[in-house]
């Protein structure tokens, strides 16, 4: 599969490990308009010059490839995944998958008109931390779900995303959360309310704060609260409590605990859950991607597959504006 990978730098770099050890898998050219970090994963790659672009004007999508891999933030992406699509390509690209529901939604309907494959790369599913809770959950060992609680405490300064927005947190924070909510809790979304506020040392007009109560298609409600702190942040894993009839699972301190005794505090091999290794969890959702193109099962991180998790974040903007209740139009299961 011939690569052309969109955003080299920064986040983009947690790709290197999949591109690069995947058999059958070439980079064969590089987009971003930061020349030093181009010229950095040129060098890294292989690549020629001729197939760096630093003008993202200049028409990248007409090269002869498969796919692209996207990585560049949230406001870029419909544009340059609409150019990919009509190229001919298949798009891996990360979360979000855009800066607003509605071009979300058209990249997901282009992919099904296109036939080409669109997966949104939601990696977190695959930590074992996480893999563990949506054992308990789907194993029944907690029994019939009760409730859900997820804390999100992020530093002082609050959440604020790569690129100038209104809302932060919820469109590129917790987008993450409320898909490992629906992954691990097996069920879409249904309906999202939500009050968004900055606290007092929050000077900045973005907001960076939220509590977010949530109803899954299965019944399951579930509370998310995520408040800028000075001390005691959590991880991107969150704080979880799940309690069902026949038991509760906890997370604490990226620390997991069924019935009150610890079960998981490492990844196996001795490494603490709190390192996301980010590469290793890319090279699973690239293995997907792989699968998808090549003619496998649609996975749940499908560009179509994740506008319930996109949905709700922009629900959960609707509903905080509004102060109404925000019903999701994705909800299936």
């Amino acid at each position: 599969m011939r690569i052309i990978q969109v955003g080299v730098g920064g986040f983009g770099t947690s790709w290197r490990l999949a591109l690069t050890t995947t058999p059958g898998v070439e980079v064969i050219a590089l987009v971003d308009i930061d020349r030093e970090k181009l010229a950095e994963a040129r060098g890294f790659f292989g690549v020629s010059a001729p197939q760096c672009f630093a003008d993202d004007g200049l028409p990248w999508e007409e090269l002869e490839a498969d796919a692209v891999v996207h990585s560049t933030p949230q406001n870029f992406r419909h544009a340059h995944v609409t150019r990919a699509l009509r190229a001919g390509k298949h798009v891996l690209a990360v979360k979000p998958m855009s800066d607003r529901w509605e071009t979300g939604l058209d990249m997901a309907g282009q992919a099904t008109r296109a036939n080409r494959a669109l997966v949104i790369s939601q990696q977190m599913r695959w930590h074992p931390l996480i893999l563990k809770l949506r054992e308990f959950v789907q194993s029944g060992a907690l029994g019939q779900i009760g409730y859900v609680h997820i804390d999100f405490f992020y530093g002082f300064g609050g959440y604020m995303g790569s690129c100038p927005q209104r809302y932060p947190l919820l469109i590129q924070g917790s987008i993450h959360h409320f898909d490992l909510l629906r992954w691990i809790v097996g069920s879409d979304i249904r309906s999202v309310w939500a009050c968004n506020f900055n606290p007092p040392w929050i000077g900045e007009p973005d907001i960076r704060a939220g509590y977010v109560l949530l109803e899954l298609a299965n019944g399951v409600k579930a509370c998310y609260r995520s408040v800028p702190t000075r001390k005691d942040h959590c991880s991107w894993l969150c704080e979880w409590r799940i309690e069902g009839t026949a038991g509760l699972a906890e997370v604490r301190r990226d620390r997991v605990y069924l019935n009150g005794e610890e079960v998981l505090s490492t990844w196996g091999d001795g490494e603490p859950l709190s390192n996301r290794r980010l590469s290793e969890l890319q090279k699973v959702v690239f293995d997907q991607f792989l699968q998808y193109v090549g003619g496998g099962a649609e996975p749940g991180i499908s560009g179509r597959n994740n506008l319930n998790s996109l949905e709700t974040c922009f629900g959960a903007i609707d509903a905080g504006e509004s102060g109404r209740r925000y019903e999701l139009t994705t909800c299936q299961r």
